[in-house]
């Protein structure tokens, strides 16, 4: 049996592994970083399951999985994820994914939603929640309006990075706010600076509240 983890985190995907090698031996774990290589792979390989971090760099889940249910019979997906947001979960199980589990579940957690997956045959298979007492939905913060329409160059995830940016966070903060990496926060940063047209964040943020958004 054989399952791809796509996670752009070398040590977590490294750990999963050491992990499947004792309680799910029978399963063999290639591992990409990003979805280029993912796709590649997906192509070559018969897969019987696949594990994605909704946030690859500048690549998210809802690429990734549209990517590989464009394919004949795709495997299954589980969405494992360090963002919390009610409405990623939703979103990603909308597209298709078989269930979310959070990285702060238990491996025992993780292990338990595979297995359940792995075992519903093919034709059964469709967009489910799977239930995890790991899953702590937390209120969503209300999103300022505004930044896209200010700064229409921007996607979609540097809009959000801005907005905390505007609302002082540091890139630890926002990285741990979005789910993402301190790496990935860091070069939405220096693209949103681009664009802007300045040199420093408190340029950004002065100049993004200048043109009119709410920094609440």
């Amino acid at each position: 049996m054989r399952a791809l983890w796509i996670e752009d985190h070398q040590l977590i995907g490294d750990s999963l592994e050491m992990l499947l090698q004792v309680v799910m031996p029978e399963i063999t774990l290639d591992k990409a970083l990003d979805l280029a290589t993912a796709s590649r792979l997906v192509q070559t390989f018969q897969y019987e399951l696949i594990l994605l971090d909704w946030w690859l760099g500048s690549s998210d889940g809802e690429s990734a999985i549209n990517t590989f249910r464009a394919g004949h019979m795709p495997p299954p997906i589980i969405v494992v994820s360090g963002d919390e947001r009610e409405s990623v979960r939703t979103r990603a199980l909308e597209l298709g994914a078989t269930a979310y589990v959070l990285k702060s579940a238990s491996p025992a957690e993780l292990v338990r939603v595979m297995r359940q997956t792995l075992r519903v045959q093919p034709s059964d298979r469709r967009p489910a929640e799977v239930a995890s007492e790991a899953w702590r939905p937390r209120a969503e913060p209300p999103r300022e309006p505004g930044f896209r329409a200010i700064f229409p160059e921007l996607t979609a995830r540097q809009a959000e990075v801005f907005q905390e940016l505007v609302r002082g966070m540091s890139d630890k903060q926002i990285a741990r706010e979005l789910g993402i990496s301190d790496s990935t926060v860091k070069s939405h940063v220096r693209a949103i600076l681009q664009i802007v047209g300045v040199h420093k964040r408190g340029e950004a943020a002065f100049e993004a509240r200048a043109r009119g958004v709410d920094r609440r």
